[in-house]
């Protein structure tokens, strides 16, 4: 994780952001953690904290009198193998415990076993990941120098005595070796790929210098080094590569699910509510470039006293997962200041149709935000002539969750964009991803809530732009509900532009459309679409309580 200042500035500092984006949003808790009955199928968790955590922390006046964190942790030979990261003062290294329960540790004597002796790591180590291949293990760690930092790389045979390699990437850190549960790298198409990187919230900073993907067939020689977009919204910034993992399963009895998880540490989706985050994408086995999924919320998110404090408050970081003894263990740093574990069984049931959610605990969330929908053709919907609000911060149309207006909970979806005054000016963004498509009956209704804002509530708003706005569904038959003769409770089409003038923007406003016309046909995704054709300015507003019944 990013290296920082001391203690007490940082403190101070994270505590006079937090006091300004209180008195600007004054944002309330949103959806909390996934729950069993909410993550899609293919991610990992939910996680539960270890009760007696945390499970290693700072001690003596040496490396490690500070903190100790952001450990790399696998099992090998019926042990608990940990490296971890051990700081004085703004100078970490590398420290070695073991356990045999992976609940109480035992440090080695000879601590620290990596220290800062390269030219370019004239400043820290930090955050160990940790691999074994046919008995040799491997360690990435960032190398920290006066004025940047690197992607460096070392390796043993013992976990004691290590041979530096030096840097693997420059000017950036983090990597996330693709592995099987057991931390066991594979080879995917034939090579072994590395995962590195992160983005900060502008320009190269303490989170990495933008995401790429490295190939090797030995686990010591890497190349073509290769820049990837991991499609994330522009708000997610600080976000950092944790850990890969692949060849898994997520349910009893389940599927192994061949394509990668890859999990992520962040700001994410936060919009106050932490530092750092621990969240989820799921990556393309095929081609390990392409994202074909994403958690819209926290899958740990900091909430314990040892998160909430400590060098840096409000923060989770994790260098490491495994599955072992029929659970996910995920160790990880609390607070940039303790060690501590939390752990993930796999769940009974694949996740439920969709059938109503109002973006609250337990409840179903989106499968995706701020993305665009080109997937499907003409039905998706896509984008012409939109951008982003301006005076946010973004850089594309927006839908994903707020907690600053909503209709009934603490949660609603907020959408937002720019038109530009073309002829032509759509934005259709997905919400939902059916994988179980849901078939239409004579009696079935959709119903939401949505909250249109106009220029009094939000400036950039312009007119009544922000009623142009639907919920639409994609059909398996390659049409969309937007252009079917579906019409709403007023008699209107159920057409972002036909709803246009007909919604009252400053207040919360019901939706419902019977969908008997279209019985038999299947919805496979839920999208959100702004349409007005020769639209200019700004739009905004949210929509809450989704549902579809009968």
């Amino acid at each position: 994780m990013t290296s920082r200042p001391g203690r007490l500035l940082l403190s101070a500092l994270l505590t006079a952001a937090a006091t300004v984006c209180a008195v600007a949003t004054s944002p309330a808790p949103s959806a909390a953690d996934y729950t069993g009955a909410n993550l899609p199928d293919w991610a990992i968790g939910p996680f539960t904290r270890y009760d007696a955590n945390p499970i290693l922390t700072a001690q003596g006046d040496g490396f490690e009198a500070d903190e100790t964190y952001n450990p790399g942790v696998l099992v090998r030979g019926g042990v608990y193998r940990m490296l971890y990261r051990g700081q004085h003062g703004n100078t970490s290294q590398i420290g070695y415990a073991t356990s045999t329960d992976g609940h109480t540790y035992h440090r080695y004597a000879g601590n620290p076993v990596i220290t800062n002796s390269l030219p370019n790591e004239t400043s820290a180590i930090e955050d160990p990941r940790l691999y074994e291949l046919n008995g040799t293990y491997y360690t990435f760690f960032t190398a920290v120098r006066d004025g940047g930092f690197d992607l460096n790389e070392a390796t043993s045979t013992d976990l004691v005595h290590w041979t530096q390699l030096g840097p693997v990437v420059r000017n950036n850190k983090n990597a996330a070796v693709i592995t099987d549960p057991s931390d066991h790298p594979l080879l995917v198409n034939g090579r072994y790929v590395m995962y590195y990187g992160g983005r900060a919230s502008s320009g190269c900073g303490g989170a990495g210098c933008g995401t790429g993907v490295a190939y090797s067939t030995d686990m010591v020689h890497w190349t073509g080094f290769t820049p990837i977009d991991l499609h994330l919204p522009g708000n997610y910034a600080p976000v950092e590569i944790c850990v890969a993992v692949t060849d898994y399963q997520s349910i009893q009895g389940g599927p192994v699910n061949h394509n990668i998880v890859l999990f992520l540490g962040g700001g994410l989706m936060s919009h106050g509510r932490w530092y750092y985050a621990v969240s989820e994408i799921a990556m393309s086995r095929t081609d390990p470039t392409q994202s074909t999924g994403q958690l819209t919320d926290a899958v740990l998110s900091p909430a314990a006293p040892y998160e909430q404090d400590g060098l840096t408050p409000r923060t989770i970081f994790m260098n490491t997962i495994m599955f072992h003894n029929g659970q996910w263990w995920m160790n990880y740093g609390g607070g940039d200041t303790v060690v501590a574990l939390a752990t993930a069984r796999l769940r009974e049931f694949p996740v439920a149709p969709f059938t109503a959610t109002g973006l609250e605990t337990g409840q179903r969330l989106p499968d995706w935000a701020d993305a665009v929908d080109t997937d499907g053709g003409a039905s998706s919907g896509g984008i012409a002539n939109v951008n982003p609000l301006p005076g946010y911060g973004l850089t594309g149309p927006e839908a994903s969750m707020r907690a600053e207006s909503v209709h009934g909970g603490t949660t609603a979806l907020m959408y937002s964009g720019n038109a530009t005054g073309a002829a032509t000016a759509y934005a259709y963004l997905k919400l939902f991803d059916l994988s179980t498509p849901l078939t239409i009956g004579p009696d079935t209704v959709l119903s939401y809530w949505i909250y249109p804002q106009g220029p009094a509530q939000a400036p950039p708003v312009s007119g009544d732009n922000s009623t142009c706005v639907a919920v639409d569904a994609v059909l398996t038959d390659g049409t969309a509900l937007r252009n079917s003769a579906v019409i709403d409770q007023g008699g209107g089409r159920l057409h972002p532009q036909y709803q246009c003038g007909r919604l009252t923007s400053g207040r919360w406003n019901h939706v419902t459309a019977r969908l008997g016309a279209l019985e038999g046909r299947r919805i496979s995704r839920i999208d959100i679409g702004f349409d007005r054709p020769g639209g200019s300015g700004g739009y905004r507003g949210y929509v809450d309580d989704i549902s579809i019944t009968g």
